[in-house]
C-alpha cells in the first residue's frame, strides 16, 4: 500500500532510506514527529561558513549595469546532457568569477531602476543562486556530493557577497522563492548540484522570456521519471523531494490557477504536456510516495572510448 505524505510533504517512513537535500535540513515550521527529529539530526552542528567571494576579480571601476553574458558563457560551455563538466569549469572559471564579482555589487537593492519588475528580480536571484552553487562545488574540490550531512551544508555553510551584502546560499534560495510569489515552477530552475534535483538549465533565466522558460523547465520535470512517475506495482504516485517538500505550495498553485481544489496529481498534471497528463491520469486514486534522493554530484564525465576491435 502506498505511503501517504505528511504535512510537510515527506511520506512517513521514507526519510532514513532516501536522505534529503541540504535545503531540507532546516526543520520546517509545523513539522513534527519523525520528520522534525530526522531533519534536526541531519542538521548537525554548525560549521564555519566558507566565503565564496574570496579571490573574485577586482576592478578599478565599479560596474554600472547588470549583464548575464558571462553567466551565459558558463552555461553554454559547461552544461552537457543535463550535467555539469566541473573539470572544464575548474580550468576555465574566469567567466564564472567575473559574473559573481559583478553581482556582488549590483542587484535589486543597489540598482532599483534596473530591477523594477518581479520577473527581473526573480531571474536575478535564480541565476545568482545557480552560479553560487557552481562556485561552491569548485571550492569544495568537486566532491562526490554536496549533500553529505557530515560536511558543510550547501545552504548554510557557504556565503558570498550579493547586491552589496553577504548572504548564504539558503538565503539566496529564499529570495528567489519570495520573488516567485508561489509560482512553483521556479523550483525546477534552481539547481543544487545533486543528480536527484532538477538539472541546471543551459540558458540563464531572463525576464523577457521568464514565463516560457519556467513552463519549459516544469514540463521537462514532469517528463523526467526521476522527478515524478506513476508506479503501478506499488499503486503510488512517486515524486521527488523537491516536489514532496513543497506539497502545500503545489496545491495552492493549482487552486490559484484553476479556482478549484485538487490533489497533487491534479497540480502536477497542470504543469505537464498532454501525453504526460494522460500518463498521470492512470494513477488517479493512488497515494503519494517520495522517490529516493540521489545526492550524487551532477558531474558530467566524458563517455568511455569505444573499445577498438581486435584485428588478427
Amino acid at each position: 500500500m502506498a505511503t501517504t505524505a505528511t504535512r510537510s510533504g515527506v511520506p512517513n517512513g521514507d526519510l532514513f532510506a532516501v536522505g534529503v537535500p541540504s535545503y531540507a535540513r532546516r526543520v520546517p515550521r509545523g513539522a513534527g514527529g519523525l520528520l522534525a527529529c530526522v531533519l534536526a539530526l541531519l542538521a548537525g552542528c554548525p560549521a564555519a561558513t566558507v566565503d565564496l567571494s574570496t579571490a573574485l576579480p577586482q576592478s578599478d571601476t565599479r560596474p554600472t549595469a547588470y549583464d548575464d553574458a558571462d553567466w551565459e558563457t558558463v552555461l553554454r560551455e559547461n552544461v552537457k546532457d543535463d550535467l555539469v563538466d566541473y573539470e572544464r569549469l575548474k580550468a576555465n572559471d574566469a567567466p564564472l568569477l567575473r559574473y559573481l564579482a559583478l553581482v556582488s555589487s549590483i542587484g535589486p537593492q543597489t540598482q532599483l531602476d534596473s530591477f523594477k519588475t518581479r520577473s527581473q528580480r526573480l531571474a536575478y536571484f535564480v541565476n545568482v543562486y545557480n552560479a553560487a552553487v557552481l562556485r561552491a562545488v569548485l571550492q569544495a574540490g568537486i566532491p562526490a556530493t554536496m549533500h553529505d550531512p557530515l560536511q558543510s551544508n550547501l545552504e548554510t555553510g557557504y556565503r558570498l557577497r550579493v547586491d552589496g551584502r553577504a548572504v548564504t546560499l539558503g538565503e539566496l534560495r529564499q529570495l528567489a522563492e519570495s520573488e516567485a510569489a508561489g509560482d512553483v515552477r521556479v523550483w525546477f530552475y534552481l539547481c543544487d548540484a545533486a543528480r536527484g534535483s532538477p538539472p541546471l538549465r543551459a540558458q540563464p533565466l531572463r525576464a523577457d522570456s521568464l514565463d516560457q522558460q519556467l513552463l519549459d523547465a516544469a514540463r521537462d520535470a514532469m517528463n523526467n521519471p526521476a522527478m515524478v512517475r506513476v508506479d503501478y506495482e506499488e499503486e503510488a504516485l512517486l515524486v521527488s523531494f523537491v516536489i514532496a517538500s513543497h506539497r502545500d505550495e503545489f496545491l495552492d498553485y493549482y487552486r490559484r490557477q484553476t479556482g478549484a481544489t485538487g490533489s497533487m496529481l491534479s497540480a502536477l498534471s497542470l504543469l505537464a504536456n498532454t501525453a504526460r497528463r494522460e500518463h498521470f491520469n492512470t494513477g488517479i486514486g493512488y497515494g503519494e510516495r517520495i522517490l529516493p534522493f540521489d545526492r550524487g554530484l551532477n558531474l558530467w564525465s566524458p563517455p568511455s572510448p569505444a573499445t577498438a576491435p581486435v584485428v588478427y
